[in-house]
């Protein structure tokens, strides 16, 4: 199992955001979590990176309990998160993005950033023709791919992201998505929170419904984009 939840709960201050979640990823997968505004999914991916701290319950990730630690020690253990917001740094250039996301492995004997950099480069060719193109200036969609790319640098175990597509015109809404899938099946597990579900749960192997903090469903991409409930409640017109 690379990644096991265990009735996690967190918060902000005296706020209870996340009641008793459990959730299971296996390495390889793609998973989904889905559920109206306001349910807890970005509180509970914050919770698995480090920056919202657990307050009961587990976060097991490549058998490492993480309870406790924080972001920058998470990194190193191999999971790199991409926030919805402030996810580059605009007034920089892409290379000197890509650099800041290397920052972890500095002096690591396991890591050079010039075989890194090809790759990233291989998975989004417009961050190589880009390099020296400050990242604020590119289009939504490319400074998504920047965001992700700069996590990518450090190869990590497990890729979460909080709600990729947000804030993309609907037209490279599909191709954010392939994109993911490309970055998937090159061999790296994905968790991420959608609020295009259906577009979502399509890519990906399982997905889980929160609703106000707590699971309410679980299942495959397909069994929940088949339940009638689940696309009643959640999943809205195609």
């Amino acid at each position: 199992m690379l990644l096991e939840l265990e009735s996690v709960v967190s918060g902000y201050g005296d706020a209870i955001i996340v009641h008793g979640v459990d959730m299971q990823m296996e390495d390889g997968e793609v998973v989904t979590i889905i559920g109206p505004n306001g349910a807890g999914k970005s509180t509970l991916l914050k919770t698995v990176v480090g920056v919202v701290e657990a307050r009961e319950g587990s976060v097991q990730f490549n058998g490492t309990d993480l309870a406790g630690k924080p972001p920058e020690e998470i990194v190193e253990y191999g999971m790199c998160y991409v926030r919805q917001n402030d996810n580059i740094f605009p007034n920089l250039s892409v290379m000197e993005n890509l650099k800041m996301g290397a920052w972890p492995a500095e002096g690591k004997d396991w890591f050079d950033f010039d075989d890194r950099l090809d790759e990233v480069y291989d998975q989004f060719p417009v961050l190589e023709e880009r390099a020296e193109q400050r990242a604020g200036s590119l289009s939504g969609g490319q400074q998504q791919m920047v965001a992700m790319g700069t996590a990518m640098i450090l190869d990590p175990d497990l890729l979460v992201l909080d709600e990729p597509s947000a804030g993309l015109a609907p037209q490279l809404v599909d191709e954010m998505f392939e994109k993911i899938v490309e970055i998937n099946e090159a061999g790296t597990p994905i968790l991420m929170v959608e609020q295009n579900a259906r577009a979502a749960l399509r890519r990906s192997d399982r997905g889980i419904v929160l609703d106000m903090g707590e699971n309410r469903f679980q299942g495959t991409g397909e069994e929940l984009l088949d339940s009638e409930e689940v696309a009643e409640l959640y999943l809205g017109t195609d």
